[in-house]
């Protein structure tokens, strides 16, 4: 009988470990998938976090970037707007000129307005190559800063030279009456007449060279990134400031001559109510 229960012990324990051995693999295998399954899972959730913070720097990119290009839009609006309001005010400028510079500070007034709408348009579709562009084109295509504003500063200055020259040619008829006066009256007058004729000749070609400030900056259009169109505009309003330069040194000049004819006809005891209080400055 205990051979009878020793054998039946040992075919359980021979059932057992053979039911164990078939239980451990699969076991290990479900281990591994849980395991795989959980890395898999893990490793998503962090795709998802990177993605996530991926795209809110990208949107703090895009605000940022629209936010300065509006910026810098709104500041050539106002600027433009503050030349149109100058250009308006001018008197001596042909009517044909101020309506040309009018005409290009408009176009681009409504360039920038539909730049603006674009680049909105651009950060709303997170299409950032084309916002690149568009914000790129700001400085690039228009030349706001770099053309158009000082083109319409040279006209206004050279509109408010050619006021001042036909002040200074009222003055100029007004001491040569006196001079011709002072003459018929005996006086020696070589010191008045010098001084007249100088003075008449500054205010001449104070006159030539305002005007052809003016004349040749009125065609300028911008460059729209063509550097030999670019290099040709930034020569000419080169150009064109050295005119009203030499403008300012006729009207300086011509001062100093207008002071020796009131001081000289004033050593005659004739009348010399011309008066040298015309403003001879250009800003």
């Amino acid at each position: 009988m205990n051979n009878k229960y020793l054998t039946t012990i040992a075919s359980a324990g021979a059932a057992i470990v053979v039911l164990a051995s078939a239980a451990f693999p699969a076991l290990a295998l479900t281990a591994g998938i849980d395991a795989s399954a959980s890395a898999s899972v893990t490793a998503g959730v962090v795709r998802a976090r990177v993605n996530a913070s991926a795209s809110t720097t990208v949107d703090a990119r895009i605000t940022l970037i629209t936010g300065k290009a509006d910026q810098e839009i709104t500041r050539r609006i106002d600027a433009l707007n503050a030349l149109s309001a100058r250009v308006n005010g001018m008197v001596k400028l042909s009517a044909t000129d101020k309506s040309n510079l009018s005409s290009l500070i408009q176009t681009q007034i409504t360039a920038m307005n539909v730049l603006q709408t674009q680049i909105s348009t651009d950060a709303t579709a997170n299409n950032t190559s084309t916002l690149k562009a568009d914000v790129k084109s700001i400085t690039a295509s228009y030349r706001i800063f770099a053309l158009i504003l000082p083109q319409g500063a040279i006209e206004a200055m050279s509109d408010r030279a050619l006021t001042i020259v036909g002040t200074m040619n009222d003055l100029g008829t007004k001491f040569s009456a006196r001079v011709q006066a002072a003459q018929t009256a005996g006086n020696n007058v070589t010191a008045a007449t010098t001084a007249l004729a100088d003075f008449n000749t500054k205010v001449s070609d104070a006159n030539t060279q305002a005007t052809a400030a003016a004349s040749e900056v009125a065609s300028l259009a911008p460059d729209n990134g063509n550097a030999t169109v670019m290099a040709s505009n930034t020569a000419t309003l080169k150009d064109a400031r050295s005119k009203l330069q030499a403008v300012q040194q006729d009207f300086v000049t011509a001062r100093v001559d207008a002071t020796t004819i009131v001081k000289t006809l004033a050593t005659f005891k004739v009348a010399a109510s011309a008066t040298t209080n015309a403003s001879t400055s250009v800003q």
